[in-house]
């Protein structure tokens, strides 16, 4: 005989069931809940976006977020290659947002104890965390400095330099001695920072050459390429500083020497007016190791030429005298001749 259970035990059963049920439904959304709430509390964020980001380097996210450009002279690849470099090695993370008045949360990204980025965190109106800023601090650690004659180009990278990079100008050691209305040649200092690797750096001459860049004391200075010599006025200059230095002998006349020189300037008075007070004592005379360097034309009436050589002085009976003479001359085209009007010793 089929036993049936009373009406109490019939409901006690239904609610038992509907309690089930309920406590099911009821723990199926608190999970939820929970899951929810989980997914957007500082804790996970945090964790999610270092992962992300960093662990797996989303290197075009850490670009946009950090709106990190390339100097002029680099490209975005160059940006994001020296990313991928810096953010290699093991990763990790930590808060320091501890003692911040209000609700963001700020984290360190580290590798070991160097500091190589920051990220934020900030609420919405449900208390849900969501990525708001990332800073990088990653050296940019090249930068280049330049020494250039004026009327040449700098090109970094295949991008000229331009003067806005400009940090020192200083006139050439020649410009002191050329006259008005002579354009004075300087030396420009480019300096140029936010470099991410050793750039190429080309020099092209105000005569279209390459001359080289050479390192002085940290600097890449440009090693002239000096135009090319006219024969015509290197040998009247050649001439001139030997008869410069026969006169400074009492072995020609003044009017010899001045002949090459230009009227109505200081070097010629002095030449003119000079007393020669330390004359060698001697009975001949030579030339020897003569070498002509450094032909710079400033325009096309303006010229300067160095020129060196051993003046040998002899007396029967004594050691030769050698007088090292090493003097830069500056010459103006006068009426068809090139004529000193200024010069310096080296």
């Amino acid at each position: 005989m089929k036993k049936k259970f009373s009406l109490f035990y019939r409901i006690y059963f239904l609610f038992l069931v509907v309690f089930v049920v309920l406590l099911v439904i009821f723990s199926f959304f608190l999970a939820g809940y929970i899951n929810q709430y989980n997914q957007g509390i500082a804790e996970t964020v945090s964790q999610r976006f270092f992962e992300d980001i960093f662990v797996e380097l989303d290197v075009d996210k850490i670009i946009e977020m950090s709106s990190i450009e390339p100097c002029e002279f680099e490209t975005k690849r160059d940006i994001e290659r020296f990313i991928s470099e810096q953010l290699s090695g093991e990763l990790t993370y930590t808060n320091i947002s501890a003692n911040t008045d209000d609700d963001t949360k700020k984290y360190i990204v580290k590798s070991g104890n160097y500091k190589l980025a920051t990220f934020t965190l900030m609420p919405d109106e449900n208390d849900d965390y969501s990525p708001i800023s990332l800073e990088l601090h990653l050296p940019r650690s090249y930068q280049k400095t330049y020494k250039v004659l004026s009327g040449s180009e700098l090109k970094i990278n295949g991008v000229t330099v331009t003067e806005k990079y400009i940090t020192e100008r200083i006139p050439h050691e020649n410009a002191r001695y050329l006259p008005e209305g002579v354009t004075k040649p300087e030396w420009i200092t480019y300096t140029v920072n936010g470099l991410t690797k050793e750039p190429e750096a080309i020099v092209t001459d105000r005569n279209g050459n390459l001359p080289e860049l050479i390192e002085i004391d940290g600097v890449l200075c440009e090693q002239i390429i000096y135009d090319e010599n006219s024969s015509e006025i290197t040998e009247r200059l050649l001439t001139a500083a030997k008869q410069y230095a026969k006169c400074m002998q009492n072995d020609a006349k003044k009017s010899a020497v001045l002949a090459y020189y230009k009227k109505d300037t200081e070097l010629y008075q002095s030449i003119r007016t000079v007393e020669n007070m330390f004359v060698w004592d001697h009975d001949g005379y030579d030339f020897k190791n003569e070498t002509v360097s450094e032909f710079m034309r400033y325009d096309e009436n303006t010229v300067s030429l160095r020129i060196s050589f051993t003046h040998i002085l002899m007396m029967n009976g004594k050691p030769d005298y050698r007088d090292i003479t090493d003097i830069t001359f500056f010459a103006e085209n006068i009426d068809g001749e090139y004529m000193i009007f200024a010069q310096y010793n080296n």
